[in-house]
């Protein structure tokens, strides 16, 4: 008769132990700003209330959907990102003597403790730490592991856009996207 209680406690205390995001409505999306000053997002990400990452990606093999299960230890990193204004976060505003950048830019935005977080970034200006926090992330956005499609998402872009316009004035120092020619 002990044993099942035993194994119900062990149960409880690792449920009430196990750490949920702190940070709610969580997106991340990379984009380009069109020369018409519209934006085009080719990868967009959210995580849902069941610690799921959903993921549009627009890339090499097509329009996709995907769903990863975040680990326990994903979530406990993407809590930190709770613990700093986003823009501390940030370890440059301009490139490097002699450097170009030829990448898509990123937004991320999410909500904690009733206030809405965001910033526009690219990652050669981001420190160590913010890049070690997304790294996980980054791994499964990018990785289109076919067992994991799924049919679609329900997906608000044009208020994505809306709210990447409004960053963008706010981070107005990242750079131009560089054309890079092979002769």
């Amino acid at each position: 008769m002990k044993t099942p209680i035993i194994i119900f406690s062990i149960f409880i205390t690792c449920v009430l132990n196990a750490q949920s995001l702190k940070i709610k409505n969580l997106k991340i999306a990379d984009y380009e700003i069109q020369k018409n000053g519209n934006v085009e997002i080719s990868t967009y990400t959210i995580v849902d209330k069941k610690g799921n990452l959903i993921v549009y990606s627009d890339s090499w093999d097509g329009k996709n959907f995907f769903q990863y299960k975040l680990t326990q230890e994903e979530v406990e990193k993407l809590n930190l990102l709770a613990e700093k204004d986003l823009e501390a976060f940030v370890a440059q505003k301009k490139l490097n003597k002699n450097q170009a950048f030829a990448g898509k830019r990123k937004f991320i935005t999410f909500n904690y403790k009733g206030k809405k977080k965001s910033l526009c970034f690219i990652e050669p200006f981001m420190n160590n730490e913010f890049m070690n926090i997304l790294k996980p992330l980054s791994e499964k956005i990018y990785k289109h592991e076919s067992s994991a499609k799924i049919t679609s998402l329900s997906t608000d872009f044009g208020r994505t856009e809306k709210e990447i316009i409004e960053r963008e004035k706010i981070d107005n120092y990242l750079p131009e996207k560089a054309i890079i020619r092979v002769h």
